[in-house]
């Protein structure tokens, strides 16, 4: 494994659900210096009291920004990029914002990414059999990188991981707030199968692949190991048996427009 103690590292999108349990990972393996670009200034005062270390700045910020992404990178080793605008519906309504984000972000990162040592893309697995903008966007952020690979060869990488159980945003946490307020739970089809990983797994293995001394170029390295497959019938039953009661109902909404039935 790679030392970090020297490194200087930056996350992006570290206050997020992702973020913030990475960097605590990176100072758990011996970062010294972790710099999280975010730009929800509620997100990055809930990071810093949950990380709750000196060794971790917080800086507000927008990777579309070429120039705040262009000092940012000056003296950093290795980024580790997980900003993006994640949320699928809102990706079809809104796919100018993604191209912004998720595309425009990326390539301002990456056109000054030549001296890093590592760059770690966090993509998803909504890269495969591409249903959806969110989908879309992820893929082509993935070709990015590899093109960028070629350039710089073993530096640039890409991760894909699946859906992330119990983050700010997740089916876990939208069911969690449905149940406080209406004491019911919706569900867009009984039938879809998602895969999941638990976000202090997803830490491990993205600082995992982040600090391995030798990654092979052009793989998609994918946390199998830590994943679980779950119908989401199956999901909502056993959620309600855990924080409904017995009056807790459960609505079939029919799914949404970009929604797979499985992955």
């Amino acid at each position: 494994m790679t030392n970090i103690s020297k490194q200087q590292i930056l996350v992006t999108g570290g206050s997020g659900s992702l973020g913030r349990h990475l960097i605590r990972e990176l100072i758990h393996q011996g970062a010294k210096r972790v710099i999280s670009l975010s730009r929800d200034e509620g997100l990055i005062k809930e990071a810093r009291e949950w990380i709750n270390s000196p060794l971790v700045q917080f800086v507000i910020g927008d990777v579309s920004d070429p120039k705040q992404v262009s000092r940012m990178l000056k003296g950093v080793d290795l980024i580790f990029h997980t900003a993006a605008l994640k949320d699928v519906s809102n990706a079809e309504k809104y796919p100018r914002e993604i191209l912004k984000v998720n595309i425009g972000g990326i390539i301002n990162l990456l056109d000054h990414a030549e001296n890093l040592k590592r760059f770690i893309h966090v993509s998803s697995d909504k890269a495969i059999g591409v249903m959806n903008c969110y989908g879309a966007s992820k893929l082509l952020a993935e070709y990015l990188v590899s093109e960028t690979n070629d350039m710089y060869p073993g530096k640039f990488i890409n991760v894909r991981c699946p859906n992330f159980l119990g983050s700010r945003g997740s089916v876990l946490d939208m069911w969690r707030r449905q149940v406080n307020h209406r004491n019911m739970i919706e569900i867009t089809d009984p039938e879809m199968t998602r895969f999941f990983i638990t976000l202090s797994d997803a830490a491990k293995f993205v600082a995992g692949i982040g600090l391995k001394l030798n990654v092979s170029s052009g793989t998609i390295y994918y946390p199998l190991e830590f994943t679980k497959k779950f119908r989401l019938g199956d999901l909502g039953k056993a959620f309600v048996n855990i924080h409904g009661d017995s009056k807790t109902k459960i609505r079939i909404t029919g799914k949404r427009h970009g929604e797979k039935t499985s992955r």
